[in-house]
């Protein structure tokens, strides 16, 4: 068995386990680099495995699609950049990700920018449902990714937010990057889901299409439920 193997066997063994409240996740970057890599890579894989779980019905939407890549960017600025604590998000948290570090470290085109708040929702949601997630209810730092995103959209398309090394990593790509962004917006399911159905056509397939976005969104909402109740009784 390879280490990526291993590290998932290991992360699939833990997500049986969740619901119990765990000890705090909190790493140390300065003084053990090596240990909180391996911890990020710990905690991706066992979202990973959550991840396909839970939208197994589902696996072109945004969250099977771009989630792991957000999850590590998000639990990586947490340890380098801010106070180490994995398993505490809050709504200034979620902005100054979003808004300040996302826009000068992240290259990303405009369809991982609109996938980008329903993966900060789903994260808060992992962790709460492992029974790790501290500070807020999960369903703030979610909503505030929503909130943030026209502003969101915003930094990343402006260049003079961009730091040294997404500016020279991006190059003369930079235009079509900042014409990706300006497309950018909430994803067409995550959209079309929360649409009354009525106002879908009325052909055969966009009603099964639009049946299978309701199904989401209920599943969405029931997460959010969980994830609440989980965090209440923590």
């Amino acid at each position: 068995m390879d280490p990526l193997q291993r590290s998932r066997a290991s992360a699939a063994r833990r997500s049986q386990s969740r619901g119990a409240r765990r000890r705090a996740i909190v790493v140390n970057y300065a003084e053990d680099p090596d240990g909180c890599a391996d911890v990020i890579a710990e905690l991706v894989a066992e979202y990973e495995v959550y991840i396909e779980g839970e939208h197994e019905h589902c696996p072109d939407c945004p969250v099977a699609r771009s989630g792991p890549f957000i999850a590590y960017s998000m639990l990586e600025w947490k340890a380098i950049y801010a106070d180490g604590c994995l398993d505490r998000w809050t709504v200034p948290d979620i902005h100054e990700y979003m808004l300040d570090h996302f826009p000068r470290k992240v290259s990303a085109d405009g369809r991982l920018l609109g996938a980008t708040p329903a993966c900060v929702r789903d994260l808060m949601y992992f962790l709460a449902d492992r029974g790790s997630l501290r500070g807020e209810d999960p369903s703030l730092p979610g909503d505030a990714a929503d909130e943030f995103f026209e502003r969101f959209v915003e930094a990343n398309r402006d260049r003079r937010n961009w730091g040294f090394a997404k500016r020279t990593f991006t190059g003369p790509l930079g235009a079509i990057v900042g014409r990706m962004a300006e497309r950018a917006e909430p994803e067409a399911d995550e959209r079309a889901a929360r649409a009354p159905v009525g106002n879908v056509d009325g052909s055969l397939g966009n009603r099964r299409r639009a049946k299978e976005k309701a199904v989401a969104a209920r599943r969405r909402q029931r997460k959010a439920a969980r994830a609440a109740r989980k965090w209440r009784q923590g």
